[in-house]
């Protein structure tokens, strides 16, 4: 009796381990990553709606200094405090909207002087 619960707790144990080895496989190699990634607190939107995408922030203008910013290429990947998006276009307009902690996945990026837009941006 004492053999054949030892055994058993062997055997679960065993289990266990290939079930967590399995996992571990299963789950594979981590998602690609965005080559620039970019912490902001302040960006701004304007876009015209009901034109477009129909999103508050299909572009960013943001400070290259206040952000850290060094481009690595794309894609590019931005987090930003506070983000406000002024909508021009419905009538009654223009209507201000404030997120917190936004995330962008942005494709494209110009620089001047010390202004930064993103373009192509889509939640990230």
């Amino acid at each position: 009796m004492h053999q054949r619960l030892l055994r058993a707790r062997r055997t679960a144990v065993a289990g266990a381990v290939l079930v967590t080895v399995a996992g571990t496989v299963v789950a594979g190699a981590p998602a690609a990553r965005a080559a620039t990634v970019t912490h902001c607190p302040t960006a701004h939107s304007a876009p015209l709606l009901p034109t477009g995408t129909g999103y508050l922030f299909p572009f960013i203008v943001t400070s290259v200094s206040a952000c850290g910013f060094v481009d690595h290429g794309a894609p590019y990947d931005f987090t930003v405090d506070t983000a406000t998006s002024t909508v021009y276009g419905p009538p009654g307009g223009p209507y201000t909207y404030t997120v917190d902690n936004l995330s962008l996945a942005c494709t494209a990026v110009k620089v001047t002087g010390d202004s930064l837009l993103a373009t192509g941006c889509s939640p990230g």
